[in-house]
């Protein structure tokens, strides 16, 4: 008996480990959480809000769950979901969307339900600046933030390259990938090799 608890321990918590590292649904999902944009300011710096009237950057949902999801789907889905999102008195108020989750805690995406991951997928190498993207909870209120330097010590949380012509791609990979990123000091000047998949209103790199 004790020998029989023990290999059913083992077999949970490789089991938790699997789901822990990597998920993917293919029915559709309700995720619930407040619309940020990650877009390039003038300067062209990168920085994350969600107080903003156009994005012309990467959207992303920080979930009720506490997950963060870098948001990709058509660009006339895209363009849609932008327009419900309503501001009240200043304040951004958070959506209800439906679509597919794939990722892991340090690197979750939501797909609409229209989008083809395979359609269009190029392999390339990018060179930019790595942004480790964080929720900041203040007195109630949900803040985006970015991190500088290591970030793998932190709770789990998005990540983004801007390249270094201008685009910003959201990070995907195995969370070995993911964490080796994480552990790096130096975020600049970071070449990567991958896929890229999804299209103009929302990219994904998939590290390799």
């Amino acid at each position: 008996m004790r020998i029989f608890n023990l290999i059913s321990s083992f077999l949970l918590t490789v089991l938790v480990f699997q789901l822990n590292s990597f998920a993917q649904t293919d029915d559709i999902q309700i995720v619930r959480g407040q619309l940020v944009c990650v877009q390039l300011d003038e300067a062209g710096k990168a920085n994350v809000s969600k107080d903003f009237t156009e994005c012309n950057g990467l959207l992303y949902i920080i979930g009720i769950d506490g997950n963060l999801y870098s948001l990709h789907g058509s660009e006339e889905e895209i363009e849609k979901i932008k327009q419900s999102s309503k501001t009240r008195m200043g304040y951004r108020l958070p959506l209800r969307l439906k679509g597919r989750t794939v990722g892991h805690q340090r690197a979750w995406q939501l797909y609409t339900p229209s989008l083809d991951l395979e359609d269009g997928s190029i392999k390339t190498t990018v060179t930019g600046y790595i942004l480790c993207v964080f929720p900041d909870y203040d007195e109630g209120n949900v803040n985006p933030v970015i991190a500088e330097g290591a970030c793998n010590e932190y709770e789990p949380h998005a990540h983004f390259i801007q390249t270094d012509n201008g685009e910003i791609y959201a990070l995907h990979g195995s969370p070995e990938k993911i964490n080796a990123l994480e552990k790096k000091t130096e975020k600049k000047n970071v070449t990567l090799d991958g896929t890229l998949k999804a299209n103009q209103s929302g990219w994904i790199l998939y590290v390799e």
